[in-house]
């Protein structure tokens, strides 16, 4: 996924973006309406006021990892908007901007929220310290997993966003990855080029699945496993 890689497909993936080639019509609705759609939603001002907000608070820290865009802030909000799930599982935080742009969609659902380093930045805390009522917090991957899955209704799909990965979790969130590719649900992977840890899951994930969509830049990735969508890759400019 090199930058040589980006530029030598560029034209394939803007192409595919604008729906050129692309026969599903759930694929072609995802891609159009909600991964490259241009009307604005009614939540859009606060994320642009979270973003600002996470900005200020961390100008203190040097070499601090990026903040989430918001344009990429927006469209998780709408992929979101779009599956509408009530419980959702986090794997890594991005100093809360990515939990804020989820738990928008919805003041009814709940947030499982892994994060080793939550009191690192004092930001993080500040900016869900409105949704706190509906997250569930923990540093281990492995016990917040087990939490989710128990509280999932047997028709109800997961719904799960990676933004980064520790050392000590790499094996259970690879283990319910497998799990929902085999079942159904939604995955998300952001920080393909800056975390290994994500970019080996997504590698494992583009073997493994045998049913289901991959939608992705190569920076992000969206996964809808179903088993009544062909096995499909659709790499993409968004």
């Amino acid at each position: 996924m090199g930058r040589i890689h980006r530029y030598y497909s560029a034209l394939s993936r803007y192409h595919k973006s604008n729906g050129y080639g692309i026969h599903s019509p759930f694929a072609f609705k995802f891609v159009l309406n909600v991964l490259r759609e241009r009307l604005p939603y009614y939540n859009y001002e606060e994320i642009e006021a979270v973003r600002k907000q996470i900005l200020a608070g961390m100008r203190r820290y040097a070499g601090h990892s990026r903040v989430m865009s918001k344009k990429n802030g927006k469209m998780l909000f709408r992929v979101v908007n779009y599956f509408n799930p009530g419980h959702l599982l986090q794997i890594g935080t991005n100093y809360g901007m990515s939990s804020v742009c989820m738990m928008q969609v919805s003041s009814r659902s709940h947030l499982w929220l892994c994060e080793p380093h939550f009191d690192t930045f004092s930001i993080t805390a500040k900016v869900l310290d409105p949704y706190m009522q509906r997250i569930s917090l923990g540093n281990s991957a492995q016990e917040l997993i087990a939490a989710y899955r128990n509280v999932l209704q047997p028709e109800e799909m997961p719904f799960m966003l990676i933004n980064s990965i520790e050392d000590a979790d790499y094996d259970s969130v690879l283990g319910y990855t497998i799990d929902i590719l085999q079942n159904r649900g939604v995955i998300v992977l952001r920080n393909l080029t800056r975390n290994d840890h994500v970019k080996r899951l997504f590698d494992e994930i583009s073997r493994r699945y045998t049913y289901g969509m991959i939608f992705t830049n190569e920076k992000i990735a969206f996964i809808v496993s179903n088993p009544k969508l062909p096995r499909q890759l659709y790499a993409l400019w968004f």
